[in-house]
């Protein structure tokens, strides 16, 4: 039996300590336990990130597609406008996504809520939500 206590206040492999507070006060254990507010946070903040490599992923395929068209236009005036708005199109939609980002974090600031955390927001609202 005591050999089992000093192999878990060790945390040794396989071993789980027998209470999450092992070893912790109790604010401690509450700022990082993973609450379901933490998961939902974790859930949506990679969602944002996905989302943003993907924007910008489609922005570079299609601002060099819309360059081929210009280098391809031959000339033609018509064809060249139309790539060089195609073009533009492309870059207005990345200032798009990114502006999104940078006004949610102002926006936030301003209100005095993180938005762009808010598990943290949140639990410190809520009593006993963390």
């Amino acid at each position: 039996m005591a050999k089992l206590l000093a192999q878990q206040a060790e945390f040794g492999p396989g071993i789980d300590p027998v209470s999450p507070l092992y070893g912790q006060d109790a604010a401690t254990y509450r700022a990082d336990a993973n609450t379901p507010l933490q998961d939902l946070e974790t859930i949506i903040s990679t969602s944002v990130g996905i989302l943003t490599v993907v924007s910008s992923l489609f922005f570079i395929v299609y601002f060099f597609m819309a360059a081929l068209k210009w280098v391809t236009a031959g000339g033609d005036g018509g064809k060249v406008g139309k790539a060089r708005d195609e073009m533009v199109q492309g870059v207005v939609g990345l200032i798009v996504v990114v502006a999104a980002y940078g006004i949610i974090g102002l926006l936030g600031t301003i209100i005095g809520i993180n938005i762009l955390n808010p598990a943290k927001s949140i639990i410190d609202i809520l009593p006993g939500a963390g």
